[in-house]
């Protein structure tokens, strides 16, 4: 399935992505994601990564959403782009069967590391 239609505008229904997503693999990097609607139709990220030292807030960020068809008025994925310095991490995610599904694409901006690609799945436990 491919998403078909980025908005800057409420024409989209946000419920399918709204919620704070937990990772079902205790061990995935980013452990928690809350989606929260902001203003004009939009949609905030804040994603909660796991470190060595622990849980770290990256923060929230604007995420373009997508329907998966030109005529669906429903949100149903969404893209962000996180910048630690260091690292660019670019997130597409969609919600397939009740599961948010993330893939993230993350440049080492240096060069000092290789840039790698993850994919990891989230349940929903509650509202952001």
């Amino acid at each position: 399935m491919t998403a078909a239609m980025e908005t800057t505008g409420s024409s989209l229904a946000l419920d399918v992505l709204l919620g704070d997503w937990r990772n079902t693999n205790a061990a995935g990097r980013i452990a928690r994601i809350i989606c929260r609607p902001a203003a004009s139709g939009r949609m905030t990220v804040q994603c909660h990564g796991r470190t060595a030292e622990g849980m770290r807030d990256w923060g929230a960020v604007d995420a373009p959403i997508y329907s998966f068809t030109f005529e669906s008025r429903e949100a149903g994925a969404f893209s962000a782009v996180v910048d630690h310095g260091f690292e660019e991490v670019h997130l597409q995610a969609n919600v397939k069967s009740g599961v948010l599904v993330v893939a993230s694409f993350n440049r080492i901006k240096d060069g000092s590391l290789s840039s790698y690609f993850d994919r990891e799945f989230f349940h929903r436990v509650g509202e952001g």
